[in-house]
């Protein structure tokens, strides 16, 4: 049918029949992009019920293969449509469709009513340099080995005694199954194409011959659609097996599943017995140590008590009746867990220490108690989640705190103390300096004093308060001042904007506040002597 219309658009190539190509291969592209979609969301279904069902994995990996075979038949196709827009002049860059007032052009051909590029490329072969072989006849070989190759590909699933448990395990469904999936592939070429009815022109002379570079676009791209759709056809055929495998008792194991094989003292411990995977529906016994276990839904439950600490070992016996052979056969393995005790820790994540007035990060690790069972609780100060282990710590005073972690479960309680600590002593400072000779400039541009908390590692600021300085110029008596705050203002600026060499100034009484403190704290004092 899209030959058809081809051939009829091809009389009265309009801008309105231009564009309605272009609007086809938009299309196809899409369909191409949604079928790309489907096959990949189809693998990854599929990989997904093996993780239960381990004996379908070899179905994903054969879809996986599958989907590689499609690749070079699109690089190849690609490469044909490239080749076109080349020889018939290029595409439209975007500022070209854009001065043409066809911004939708941008990326299309320009040579889009070239008659004759696509005669040459797929029929008579002249383009380029010098003759080649006609690329019709190329592609339809292409489509057809494309075609044979998914066949064969899933033909030889059958190979080896195929994968057990579905078709491809009975060889008497090999012809009629791959005749079926055929059938439900859209790659064809010139398989069923003949002269006779289309005036004696060849496949490849009716498909492109004379036709625009607008019409060989779209239909180029839904040769690949064709590929996409049968690679699509194969995949979901792989897919269709996953499911209808039917119990054989060729091969048996034994399984043992529990939900916690690490268990506390006192605890107990419960283990799902099973044989394999499709063992529901399988009659069956199962016993551990001799006792006979009940089994239900074609599984057996195991409970034994941690009554003492460390690895504890069980046999598992199964036995089974072989619906192939009609012989009972038994299958053993041995299974452990381990019975251990809590482990509780609490650590301050930057130092061992609490600190008055600042968040201080801590880390709560608890092997043995489960996260729905622990709760985390503290005196001294109050505690705030911040994540599932991690918590911030504000402590209210010196001292000593306490987290406490409980085990709701068996009201267990572990207690960690940590020392509280007001924030360190700050180091007030002129510049870089505490003491010593400045420079009458350098002195007189500093703003004022700061406190700065040095090799601690949270992040804290103090303030300076208070102070009273004392400036003594050259044979003068000191003269004292009272200042407030870290920064310079009033006569203490005017003070400081007058040293000269050989004057001397002094601060005492310095007092800081940092945060968590309730009123301010005696620090360091600084003296200078102007240069």
């Amino acid at each position: 049918m899209y030959l058809v219309l081809t051939a009829m658009l091809a009389l009265n190539v309009s801008a309105e029949i231009i564009n309605a190509f272009f609007m086809l291969d938009k299309g196809i592209k899409k369909n191409n992009q949604i079928v790309e979609a489907s096959v990949t969301s189809v693998i990854e279904s599929m990989a997904e019920t093996a993780k239960t069902k381990t004996q379908y994995q070899p179905l994903v990996e054969k879809a996986k293969e599958a989907k590689n075979i499609t690749v070079g038949f699109n690089t190849f196709v690609t490469g044909l449509r490239e080749r076109m827009v080349e020889e018939s002049g290029g595409a439209y860059t975007a500022e070209e469709a854009e001065s043409q007032g066809h911004p939708e052009l941008a990326g299309k051909p320009i040579g889009k009513k070239d008659k004759d590029t696509p005669q040459r490329i797929f029929v008579s072969g002249d383009y380029g340099s010098e003759k080649k072989e006609p690329q019709g006849q190329i592609l339809a070989a292409e489509i057809k080995k494309l075609k044979q190759a998914y066949l064969d590909f899933v033909g030889g699933l059958w190979d080896n005694g195929g994968i057990k448990g579905t078709i491809f395990a009975d060889k008497n469904k090999k012809d009629e199954t791959l005749k079926r999936l055929e059938s439900e592939m859209t790659l064809v070429a010139d398989e069923k194409y003949n002269p006779e009815q289309h005036e004696g022109k060849s496949w490849e002379e009716f498909t492109f011959g004379h036709m625009p570079v607008a019409a060989i676009y779209p239909m180029l791209r839904k040769f690949q659609n064709d590929a996409r759709t049968s690679e699509a056809a194969v995949i979901n055929f792989l897919a269709s097996q996953m499911g209808k495998m039917e119990l054989t008792y060729d091969k048996f194991d034994v399984f043992s599943q529990s939900s916690k094989p690490y268990i506390l003292l006192g605890e107990k411990y419960e283990s799902e017995i099973a044989l394999g995977a499709y063992s529901s529906q399988a009659d069956f016994s199962v016993s551990v140590g001799g006792s006979r276990l009940n089994v239900v839904d074609g599984k057996a439950k195991y409970t034994a008590s941690g009554s003492s600490v460390g690895e504890k070992k069980y046999t598992a016996t199964i036995s089974v009746k072989n619906p192939q052979t009609g012989e009972v056969e038994t299958f053993k393995k041995e299974f452990s867990y381990e019975v251990g005790q809590p482990s509780v820790n609490v650590a301050a994540d930057k130092m061992n220490v609490f600190y008055v007035g600042v968040d201080n990060p801590v880390t709560v690790a608890a092997a043995g108690i489960t996260t729905s069972a622990m709760k985390v609780s503290m005196t001294g100060g109050t505690l705030k989640s911040k994540g599932k282990t991690s918590y911030i710590v504000t402590a209210k005073k010196p001292g000593e705190a306490t987290i406490t972690v409980t085990d709701t479960k068996n009201g267990k309680k572990f207690p960690f103390k940590f020392r509280v600590k007001r924030i360190p002593d700050p180091i007030v400072k002129l510049g870089k300096k505490v003491d010593g000779l400045m420079g009458s400039g350098e002195f007189k541009a500093q703003p004022g004093l700061a406190a700065w908390l040095e090799n601690f590692d949270f992040d804290a600021r103090c303030q300076v308060q208070s102070y009273t300085m004392y400036y003594t110029r050259k044979r003068q008596d000191a003269v004292e001042l009272k200042g407030k705050g870290g920064r310079f203002s009033g006569q203490i600026a005017s003070a400081v904007r007058q040293a000269k060499p050989g004057d001397q100034y002094a601060f005492t009484d310095v007092k800081a506040r940092c945060p968590g403190d309730s009123a301010g704290r005696r620090v360091n004092g600084l003296t200078f002597k102007i240069r």
